[in-house]
């Protein structure tokens, strides 16, 4: 066998060029010591500390508390559990936090290094500091932008939800009253007509059954605008009554499992919950093409659980991520909005089962909001 020439052997990077490539990166190279105390010491410490941190590395090597010191007061704790767990474990460290420099500038920064024994048995780590300040900085304003966009979307509904209470009170009250007026008025004419005259008594007939038509018509648009029997019953009846109608509609047989005849829910999270639950329903009439459907609805201790399954030819990830797949993004703004999860497995062919959990122990807070609402609606 051939010796292998000098330019076949690996060989290790010059120091000039090791500096470069740290400086590159926009990081300050470190070794971190533990000791007995449970202090910190920086052993060595790059020359880009000075740029980093606003001081002289010669500070940060001599003073083994300047580091520490620099921490934000919020992310000390994490910066120093951090560090406990990759010293007993001797795994990777990494941790993310706040400095405040000497400049009173605040400064957010990523510590990412690896752990190894030295003869004192104590951990050495040998990584890097990286400002990481303008990517945090998107990020925040990302979720920022991300939690007014959750809260513009919940105001939406919850405004939907108040208009359509308006409106189904006011068909109710008003057109419903008008209608049975007119009702009542047409029978005492009909009593009254020449009995001889079939042609005015047919044609009062006719107008007799429009009116019952209106009516009828009128009193399913107020349900389906706001349920009556959500409020005078609950969501237990609710649900079953819904259920009952769907099943009439589709040919789908449900099945209903419950943890009780009755669960009190304030009103927020009953109106969240049947919507959520209509949409879950209009979703097996539109794609699923099931049979049948079981629809279990629990309450626990400090949380409620809504789990629909159905036996239809269910979807992959790509139908579910499709730009037009409204109705089960509809349905995870609805539970984010209550603070819940939601849990969706499906499978071609095996059906899909849709989770929802909401937790309860904000109820009392929640349900003054929303009586807050109504009540300030009615004020305008």
């Amino acid at each position: 066998m051939m010796p292998k020439s000098s330019r076949d052997l690996p060989t290790s990077p010059s120091p000039d060029k090791l500096r470069g490539f740290i400086a590159s990166m926009h990081g300050m190279a470190c070794h971190i010591d533990l000791q007995e105390s449970g202090a910190i010491t920086f052993s060595y410490v790059s020359e880009a500390c000075s740029t980093l941190l606003g001081v002289a590395p010669d500070d940060l090597q001599s003073d083994s508390s300047y580091f520490l010191n620099l921490v934000h007061p919020e992310d000390i704790a994490s910066f120093l559990d951090t560090l406990k767990s990759s010293a007993q474990d001797m795994c990777f460290w990494n941790w993310e936090g706040r400095l405040n420099l000497p400049d009173n500038a605040i400064k957010w920064v990523s510590l990412g290094a690896a752990p190894r024994s030295t003869p004192s048995g104590l951990p050495r780590w040998e990584g890097i500091v990286l400002d990481i300040t303008q990517s945090k900085l998107i990020e925040m304003d990302i979720m920022r932008a991300q939690q007014q966009l959750q809260e513009l979307s919940s105001h939406i509904q919850d405004a939907k939800e108040q208009e359509r209470l308006r409106i189904a009170r006011e068909i109710h009250d008003e057109i419903g009253s008008l209608l049975t007026a007119i009702k009542i008025d047409l029978s005492w004419l009909s009593q009254r007509l020449p009995k001889e005259n079939h042609l005015l008594a047919g044609k009062a007939a006719t107008i007799e059954a429009l009116v019952n038509k209106a009516i009828t018509s009128a009193s399913n648009l107020a349900q389906s605008l706001r349920p009556g029997f959500l409020d005078y019953f609950g969501i237990i009846a609710a649900i079953e009554i819904e259920a009952q109608e769907f099943s009439k509609r589709s040919g789908v047989a449900c099945t209903i499992v419950k943890s009780q005849e009755n669960i009190e829910l304030p009103e927020i999270h009953s109106i969240s919950l049947f919507r959520i639950f209509q949409e879950t329903l209009n979703n097996i009439l539109k794609h699923a093409q099931a049979k049948n459907a079981q629809i279990e609805i629990v309450k626990g201790i400090d949380h409620l659980e809504l789990i629909v399954s159905d036996d239809g030819i269910g979807f992959n990830d790509d139908a579910r991520n499709k730009p037009h797949s409204f109705g089960l993004r509809g349905i995870h703004e609805r539970v984010a909005h209550l603070g819940g999860t939601v849990k969706i497995a499906s499978a071609l062919n095996k059906g899909t089962h849709i989770a929802i959990f909401i937790p309860l122990e904000a109820e009392a807070a929640a349900s003054n909001v929303a009586q807050q609402a109504l009540f300030d609606d009615t004020l305008i």
